[in-house]
């Protein structure tokens, strides 16, 4: 099975030690967890919500990189995560050169990681 870059599972968000190895199917059943607790998220919204804890990515142009999904169409669930209803995730910076968006959790996207953690 792949293997997904290096990780460190964190109750708040990213870190930025990764120290271990997820395998695709780990990283698939943690979208699935998280989509299970909040039946509102895409498929690419969950994933970016997984990203950000297992310290894969914590911007939009990494994320696109290493999951090989265009770079629009993460900005656009980025938007999606970043506003009402969701609100799960909180933009920290912006590239006007590049669209590069750099984000965090909100405290309700720390929520939803820790029910859907809470489960498996």
């Amino acid at each position: 099975s792949r293997q997904v870059p290096p990780l460190r599972p964190s109750p708040g968000g990213m870190t930025r030690e990764p120290q271990a190895e997820i395998s695709e199917e780990a990283f698939l059943d943690a979208v699935a967890a998280i989509r299970f607790v909040n039946v509102d998220l895409s498929p690419i919204g969950a994933a970016i919500l997984a990203a950000l804890h297992f310290a894969i990515a914590d911007d939009s142009r990494s994320f696109s990189r290493k999951l090989g999904i265009e770079h629009a169409l993460v900005l656009r669930e980025v938007t999606a995560l970043s506003n009402v209803p969701l609100d799960l995730l909180s933009i920290v910076s912006r590239s006007e050169r590049t669209q590069r968006t750099r984000y965090s959790l909100t405290d309700e996207g720390k929520r939803v990681l820790a029910r859907a953690f809470a489960q498996n």
